[in-house]
């Protein structure tokens, strides 16, 4: 039979052995979660598009961000020095590479 001041060690062990297997879990649930999330058939049928470069690896975000088209006529644009991006004249950083753009 346990004394009392077992109980304690034991609540104490229970304790740290659910902080330290608990965020796991839930770590391993939001990645299952996420692969059902995961659009397998649009990244399928955007493949068999001509004009869209698809790879298996690829995020369908990033597939669908690539597509679109944005109507930039009102902005001016600044080429980065490093990687040619355009870049809004108002960005203080490249999108891609995150060089510092000149101020100017």
């Amino acid at each position: 039979m346990l004394d009392p001041g077992s109980y304690g060690i034991v609540g104490r062990l229970a304790l740290a052995a659910f902080v330290s297997v608990a965020p796991t879990l839930l770590f391993l649930g939001l990645v299952r979660g996420l692969e059902r999330l995961r659009d397998d058939a649009l990244l399928l049928e955007l493949r068999h598009r001509e004009d869209v470069d698809v790879s298996p690896n690829d995020d369908v975000l990033d597939v669908l961000a690539d597509g679109l088209e944005f109507d930039r006529a009102d902005r001016s644009e600044y080429r980065c020095p490093s990687c040619e991006t355009p870049n809004d004249s108002n960005a203080r950083y490249c999108r891609e590479c995150l060089a510092q753009l000149a101020e100017g």
